[in-house]
């Protein structure tokens, strides 16, 4: 429901919605605040301390900085530091991003650096020479962008194997596709393989739904086993569920 809200100026600005919104501290700490008004007009984000304290949290103020405890949590939580005469919350999220450039040069530079797809810094202080409208300002950057170290993570490779089954049937692997964006002409959306780890040849049945796949799993079965003689020892997976059915 819409109303006014009067800031300090006398000036009165509408609040639009109310919601929650998620944002994470700079120590990595995940933290939700409910019931936050979004008011057109307010220049920058507002939290009251007697909020804080209406909805169960315990507020300190120790040196320069601002520290809050819950009940259900096990650690007390830093939130913000005394910046001049405010205490400034300490939080990284996307919607502290948008809209203000009326900001100091570091905090510019990381408002652009986002903006722009996580371009380089070095990159980033050529903007202003090549795209009209950015205000960027020049200064070393030694700070670490948290989102960037995350896109970089890889995963360790597993390691090589040379072991292969002695012969036909001893280990088949099974995978399931996840569903094709386009249905096939007979209805089908997803496929299953079986591929014989001895020989590598690979089988292929067409599913128009993932509960199907130990249907075919029996039709594989039957039709291998007859054609060699020789039973399937091992039936690997990568442990999805298809696999297990439930009883009651």
């Amino acid at each position: 429901m819409d109303f006014q809200i009067t800031m300090g100026n006398k000036i009165k600005c509408n609040s639009v919605e109310r919601g929650t919104i998620e944002f994470q501290s700079e120590t990595g700490t995940n933290t939700s605040a409910t019931n936050v008004l979004h008011v057109l007009g307010l220049g920058m984000s507002l939290i009251l301390v007697s909020q804080l304290q209406d909805k169960g949290y315990n507020v300190h103020f120790v040196g320069k900085k601002v520290y809050v405890k819950h009940s259900s949590w096990k650690k007390v939580r830093q939130i913000g530091a005394r910046s001049n005469r405010l205490y400034r919350l300490q939080i990284d999220s996307p919607m502290t991003l948008i809209g203000n450039d009326n900001i100091n040069g570091k905090t510019l530079n990381e408002l652009w650096h986002r903006r722009m797809g996580h371009l380089p810094h070095e990159a980033l202080r050529m903007l202003k020479e090549t795209v009209t409208g950015v205000r960027v300002v020049n200064i070393e950057h030694h700070d670490v962008c948290r989102g960037c170290v995350l896109g970089k993570y890889d995963k360790a490779s597993f390691p090589r194997s040379n072991s292969k089954a002695k012969g036909e049937l001893g280990l088949i692997h099974s995978d399931i596709c996840d569903p094709m964006s386009t249905k096939a002409l007979s209805g089908s959306e997803y496929f299953v393989t079986f591929i014989d780890d001895h020989s590598r040849k690979t089988w292929i049945y067409f599913l128009k739904t993932k509960d199907e796949v130990f249907d075919r799993f029996r039709e594989f079965k039957a039709l291998i086993e007859n054609a060699t003689g020789k039973k399937i020892k091992v039936l690997r997976s990568n442990n999805g569920g298809e696999y297990i059915i439930e009883t009651s």
